[in-house]
Order: C-alpha cells, then sequence, then structure tokens
C-alpha cells in the first residue's frame, strides 16, 4: 500500500474502508468504499483504481438490496456451469459485452435477472425454488405462520385456499433474498389465485407429516416468515394481495408459476 500524505495539511494519510450511503433509482443502499484519511482534518481521497471498485460495490449493494445477481454470482453460477461468457450470451440472446458488464458491475433488469436465473438453475428447479419438495417442511413453515398470526391455517377438509398464498409468498422471498425457496412445493395460477400444484393429492400427506425430520428454519428464513405475516394479517389480505399480482394474472390456467417469478412481485418488497 502506497503512502499518501494530505494535500491540504501534509499529514500521513490512514488507508480505511468507510461506509456510504446512496440513493439510486430510489433505493437506499450502503456500500463500503476503500479510501484514504487525513486523521488530522479528516480529507478523505480515493485513488483511480478505487473509481472502479466504487461503482462496483455500489451496483452490489443496489443489486443485494433488490434481489438482484451480483456480478461475482453470476461469474460464480457462470463457471459452475462450465460456460463461457459468450456461451452464457448465446443462451441469453445478447452481446457478450452485456455479460461482461453485468459481471463488472453494471446492474441488469428484471427480466435479464429471471432470464439468468432460469440459465443457471434450470427448469427442474426453476419450480421448486432450488430445493428439493419436503412435506415435513412446508408443514413446519405453515405451523409457523400459525403461532406469528395466532390462527389455525392447517384446518380439516381444507383446501389451502389462504395457506396456500402464504406459503407461496414466504417461498417467493425466500428465493428472492436467499437464492433457494423454503419448501421444495411448486405452484400453479389456478382461478383462486397461486396455488400449491397438486394441493389435493398432497394435503393429507403434508398434515400427517413428521416437523421432527423438517430441516430447522434458519434465523432469515424465520425473519421472512414473520414479515409476510406482517403485511398479511388476515387471510384475505394475502388472498386479495395475490390476486392483484401480475405474475399470476398473465398467467395460464393451470400453468406453473416459476420461482424467477419472485422477482416480478409487486405485494411484498
Amino acid at each position: 500500500m502506497k503512502e499518501l500524505n494530505c494535500p491540504v495539511c501534509s499529514t500521513l494519510m490512514e488507508h480505511k474502508e468507510l461506509k456510504k450511503r446512496k440513493n439510486i433509482r430510489e433505493v437506499d443502499i450502503e456500500y463500503p468504499v476503500n479510501a484514504y484519511v487525513c486523521p488530522r482534518c479528516g480529507l478523505e481521497a480515493g485513488t483511480v483504481i478505487s473509481a472502479g471498485e466504487v461503482q462496483r460495490a455500489m451496483a452490489d449493494a443496489y443489486r443485494e438490496k433488490t434481489g438482484l445477481l451480483s456480478g461475482q454470482k453470476i461469474k460464480e453460477l457462470r463457471k459452475a456451469r462450465g460456460m463461457t461468457q459468450e456461451q452464457l450470451s448465446l443462451a441469453m440472446e445478447v452481446g457478450i459485452a452485456s455479460i461482461k458488464r453485468w459481471e463488472s458491475g453494471m446492474i441488469q433488469s428484471r427480466s435479464m435477472d429471471s432470464h439468468l436465473r432460469r440459465i443457471f438453475i434450470g427448469e427442474a428447479w426453476a419450480i421448486t425454488g432450488n430445493r428439493a419438495m419436503s412435506l415435513p417442511r412446508i408443514k413446519l413453515v405453515a405451523q409457523t405462520f400459525e403461532k406469528i398470526l395466532g390462527r389455525k391455517l392447517l384446518k380439516k377438509n381444507d383446501r389451502f385456499l389462504f395457506l396456500a398464498k402464504y406459503l407461496w409468498y414466504a417461498d417467493m422471498l425466500a428465493f428472492k433474498r436467499l437464492g433457494r425457496g423454503m419448501t421444495g412445493a411448486s405452484y400453479a395460477a389456478l382461478p383462486y389465485g397461486p396455488q400449491m400444484n397438486n394441493y389435493k393429492d398432497l394435503l393429507q400427506p403434508i398434515k400427517e407429516s413428521d416437523i421432527a425430520k423438517a430441516e430447522p428454519l434458519s434465523r432469515r428464513e424465520l425473519a421472512i416468515i414473520a414479515k409476510v405475516a406482517r403485511i398479511f394479517p388476515k387471510d384475505q389480505d394475502v388472498y386479495d394481495a395475490s390476486h392483484r399480482e401480475e405474475v399470476w394474472q398473465d398467467a395460464l390456467t393451470g400453468s406453473l408459476l416459476p420461482y424467477s417469478s419472485a422477482h416480478e412481485l409487486t405485494e411484498i418488497q
């Protein structure tokens, strides 16, 4: 690390990582910045090299907060699939320059982000949220909602009319924030809103499943469930919200709702 004297008071400056705040596209973000700071007068000075790092840091902070893949994550997923930048550009039907820009710091659109996820995750994982379906975990998430909301959702002879919406939002938000759903359930666009696919065959097995066999919910997953419950305190709230989602409105009846659509939901941010 080279030494730098303060241009104002000539004191030897210290190299530090600072936290900066900025508003990008109406989103408040916090990002790290490496800079020289004068311990005497407080002057901050960056370098030509750090200018590019700052742009990447701001872009990735924005992408993390809004649920988009970071440049580093795009690169990691591309390499994990054994793809070159050129191969990814062909699969995406975009120029290779776009791939290079996304990996180096330019923010991709939500539609391009969804397209990237479909390519990286694959069709099978796209409908189960990058997780194998677990009936005990579906029951565990349902019971967690019941505790927070203070009412029964797993009811006798119930068709999961409301519970499915709570599960859908929790799974989608987990996928958006954590890169993987909570339950592995797939969801379909039915006349009464998003519904667990093949729910009629799953109702009884879910109720009879043993939650002791479920993978425990992480702290971040519990926070997501609490957030969904807070936004939709009543059954009618979550039902009405799901019907306002364009991803459901635009889907053909009976078609599956991919987890990539999590980034298009408008009723829960």
